[in-house]
């Protein structure tokens, strides 16, 4: 047969077949087909598990879950033991510290390579010694503070501290999900839930301080107008906490895909945590109380680098100051007012088309003279920057980003282009060293203008238009030599660009500390940014959520945090903003922002709605209210600048230790289920308890104190366990332990207004000992890495008829001080005689409402200090 009529015969019989064309009955083609089968159903609903499935249908997708069976090898591999099952699914295991494993399963004993992103890389194990035991049905791993037990059927773990009580233990232990269209595309491990386990950390969630029945998720996600039940949010920090009859442990779970943990959200006592993607890695640390467990990730993770000084001082933002004499406008008023203000902002408008690193000429037409004319004002300033590059050949930045390389293509090697800001945008890939340097660079000419700092915003990534909000799966990342899709490298995509922003500021200006501040960030990004709390509302709720946000995000390693003060969307009622700007004076990054007049916090605003009377605003500045606010919204700024020594001694015990700057009241006194169970209070540093405002026209607030005596700070009244306090319109209510002693500085306009002339030292009377510490240096630079800093160390001792504190210091660098005016609050009897460094000066007596506080002035230097009841004789006296 001629090979055309073949053709259209064969095409004929295909088309009868199925439907699409009828023979005439007349007309039979030559062949037929004998007994084919129907076509196979569709069924795109359904997964399906693959044992079930019906070979006559398709689905969706297919499954099927591995599980470990039998133990059949161990052996050691570089510095872990490798367990491996008959069916090939391995359980790698890592002696990381004395009070650290490691533990990483492979569903098919493939351990897939690459960095942590989330482990600092100064890191270094510490190997302590580890013995490796079994009987009949275990391994035992024994190793300093901890060990575990490992079941040879399954591979189930049970972790035990140093005094073997158990610490966590698995339920059903590992498991794997394969799919035909995703392959490894669910990897968990289910835990056993107690019914007084106390879960809490998880970065950034706005539901309260404890987790327990929930079910959260790490992507992070533009989440523009969020609320107390939204999630994910804009971090991911897969790290959780647990808290079990006084003993503690913690898990991060060091997996860059979309992560989720389940805890017990079914009522089953089920702890289920796990990732969309990769090897199930995760390490597991304990510690005597929460607080040494919290500083055990820290170790393992990093810790916020000692920021500038100025950078704890008050910040100002809006969505947009401009043009540069609306700025200098809000500076002037901040001075007329003597408002103190370190740092004003300026948002995205600030740029020629939203064209990152560059200034629009028309509103900004000499950035460097404005910069500078702040700068002489005391003003630092910092600029927004994102990570969506136009899509202008025209745009220097655009060019060599194509040209060289740097922007993130699709699967087929194409560009990848998606809406933010300026219209098309190409995204940089962070996940490679030569991208990160390149964009480091680019930070040059903002620096020669005179910028201070840099403001990471959009950096999830985020994408206009679509729902799913960021890049496609699908998009390449070359992964720092392990390449891979958006799926597995778009929770780091924050993180990495603040690395390549630290990194460039580093090297361009190594004398100055780098200020970052990021919306979007992995476990271990408190290495490179401080974060803020997102788009927010101004409402009394969001404020309620700030507070805990910012609990949360200390204790989970980013104690460099805060929120939009104020609220970012809507308009706060004055008692709102005032109490708002008080709670904020307890978080490192203490800056209010707003929405100005825009109509969403993640779509573009045309010229025609930013000049709609509907949406002018009140702005947020501190005297926005009011004269009556103004005075309040100053007397918190004011405690904030008071406090700052405080601040920045909290910033160094982060650095030295990994201690959070703020913590959960309960981490204080685990042992008290009243702390437990309320989520408002919180502890600053060692020895302030806050007890912040956070609903309307409160004038009565009980407070449950931590064990021991405390003293409140606004009339230095002692109290212990539930007091109630009546807090003013003005005040924010807190505490200070006994014992403890509380640094003052006098209130300057901006940090480094003038030097410092006297220091003021609140000691506070208790019956026995306690140690504080002031932490000091130039407040800028790393000569405090070569000696150049002042540690002080205050002891007191105190019994009822005597009370002494003395001073220890470290380091080189002198204050500009002379002289410390201290009081002693809360002595119970008079005190009759003081003896500074075993020389009798004069005291002064400050009668209060049913007790007094005692005043003396000694040198800077001063050893010892020593109030007693009955005077004695100070020949020979010395100063204890």
């Amino acid at each position: 047969m001629h090979t055309g009529h073949m053709v259209l015969r064969i095409i004929g019989v295909y088309m009868y077949l199925y439907g699409v064309m009828e023979y005439p009955e007349d007309h039979i083609p030559e062949t037929q087909p004998v007994q084919e089968p129907p076509p196979l159903v569709e069924d795109t609903a359904v997964t399906m598990p693959m044992e079930e499935s019906d070979l006559s249908k398709r689905y969706l997708d297919v499954y099927q879950w591995r599980r470990p069976d039998e133990v059949v090898e161990v052996r050691w591999r570089g510095d872990a033991y490798v367990l491996r099952c008959a069916n090939g699914v391995a359980l790698q295991i890592q002696v990381v510290a004395s009070d650290t494993l490691r533990l990483c399963y492979s569903p098919d004993g493939r351990f897939r390579e690459g960095p942590s992103y989330a482990v600092d890389p100064s890191f270094r194990p510490s190997s302590p010694v580890a013995t490796l035991d079994e009987n009949e049905k275990e391994y035992v791993l024994t190793a300093g503070m901890l060990h575990a037990v490992i079941s040879k059927q399954g591979l189930k773990v049970r972790f035990f501290n140093a005094d073997d009580q158990l610490l966590l233990e698995d339920a059903d232990g590992y498991a794997a999900r394969r799919t035909v269209m995703e392959g490894w595309s669910v990897l968990q491990t289910t835990f056993r839930c107690r019914s007084r386990d106390v879960f809490y950390g998880m970065g950034d969630k706005a539901s309260a301080a404890r987790l327990n029945g929930r079910r959260v998720e790490h992507w992070c996600t533009d989440a523009f107008g969020y609320d107390a039940d939204t999630d994910p949010l804009y971090r991911a920090i897969p790290v959780f906490f647990a808290l079990h009859q006084g003993r503690s442990y913690g898990v991060l779970l060091d997996n860059t895909h979309r992560t989720f943990f389940d805890f017990d959200s079914l009522g089953e006592r089920r702890l289920v945590m796990g990732a969309d993607g990769g090897d199930l890695n995760y390490y597991f640390f304990t510690g005597a109380d929460p607080t040494t467990v919290v500083e055990a990730y820290a170790r393992l993770t990093g810790v916020h680098a000692l920021p500038p000084l100025w950078a704890l001082g008050y910040q100002q933002c809006r969505w947009s100051y401009y043009p540069e004499d609306r700025v200098l406008d809000i500076a002037r008023t901040f001075r007329a007012l003597r408002i103190p203000c370190d740092a004003i902002y300026l948002d995205i408008d600030y740029m020629d088309g939203y064209r990152c690193f560059t200034w629009n000429q028309e509103r900004f037409p000499d950035p460097a003279g404005l910069v500078q004319q702040l700068r002489d004002m005391g003003f630092r300033t910092v600029l927004m920057l994102d990570p969506g590059i136009k899509e202008d050949p025209e745009y220097a930045v655009y060019q060599e980003g194509v040209e060289q390389g740097h922007f993130l293509q699709t699967a087929d090697g194409d560009l990848y282009h998606a809406p933010v800001w300026p219209g098309f945008c190409a995204f940089p890939d962070f996940t490679r060293a030569e991208t990160r340097f390149w964009w480091g660079e680019q930070y040059k000419g903002l620096l020669e203008s005179g910028a201070s700092g840099f403001w990471n915003d959009m950096n999830e990534p985020a994408v206009f238009h679509v729902r799913h909000k960021t890049l496609p799966d699908h998009i390449h990342h070359c992964g720092d030599g392990h390449p891979g899709s958006h799926r597995r490298y778009h929770n780091v995509y924050g993180q990495q660009m603040n690395r390549a922003g630290w990194e460039g500021l580093r090297r361009l200006q190594p004398d100055r500390r780098p200020f970052l501040l990021s919306r979007a960030t992995y476990s271990g990004g408190q290495r490179f940014a401080a974060v803020w709390t997102g788009d927010n509302w101004s409402t009394w709720e969001h404020l309620q959520i700030a507070n805990v946000q910012c609990q949360r995000l200390s204790v989970s390693g980013l104690s460099f945090c805060g929120s939009d003060v104020g609220g970012f969307a809507g308009v706060p009622e004055p008692e709102l903003f005032v109490r708002w700007l008080q709670l904020s004076v307890f978080h490192l990054l203490m800056r209010v922002h707003s929405m100005g007049q825009h109509i969403s916090g993640d779509a573009l605003t045309d010229d025609a709605q930013l000049s709609d009377p509907a949406l002018h605003r009140l702005d947020q500045e501190p005297w926005s209210f009011g004269d009556k606010w103004t005075t309040m919204a100053r007397k918190a700024i004011e405690l904030r600048y008071a406090l700052l020594p405080c601040l920045y001694t909290v910033c160094w015990q982060h650095v030295a230790r990994g201690t959070p700057a703020i913590r959960h009241a309960f981490m204080e006194d685990p042992g008290n289920e009243h702390l437990i169970e309320q989520d408002r209070d919180f502890m600053f540093g060692q020895h302030i308890l806050v007890s912040p405002v956070i609903q309307p026209k409160i004038n009565r607030q009980e407070v449950v104190l931590p064990v021991g005596l405390w003293y409140y700070f606004w009339n230095g009244q002692p109290a212990r366990g539930r007091v109630t306090v009546h807090p003013v319109p003005d005040e924010i209510p807190f505490f200070i332990r006994a014992g403890a002693v509380l640094p003052i500085y006098p209130v300057q306009q901006y940090t480094g207004a003038q030097p410092i002339g006297e220091l003021t030292l609140y000691v506070y009377y208790n019956e026995g000992t306690c140690t504080s510490q002031l932490y000091q240096d130039e407040g800028d630079g790393y000569a405090y890495t070569q000696g150049i800093y002042r540690l002080s160390s205050f002891i007191t001792e105190g019994n009822k008829e005597a009370f002494s504190l003395r001073q220890t210091v470290e380091g080189t660098f002198s204050p500009s001080y002379e002289k410390v005016l201290i009081y002693l609050v809360g002595f119970p009897v008079f005190a009759r005689q003081c003896l500074v460094d075993g020389i009798e000066v004069p005291i002064r007596e400050i009668r209060l409402k049913d007790r007094s506080v005692y005043t003396v002035i000694a040198d800077s230097s001063f050893k010892g200090v020593v109030w007693r009841s009955v005077w004695q004789d100070t020949v020979g006296a010395d100063s204890n």
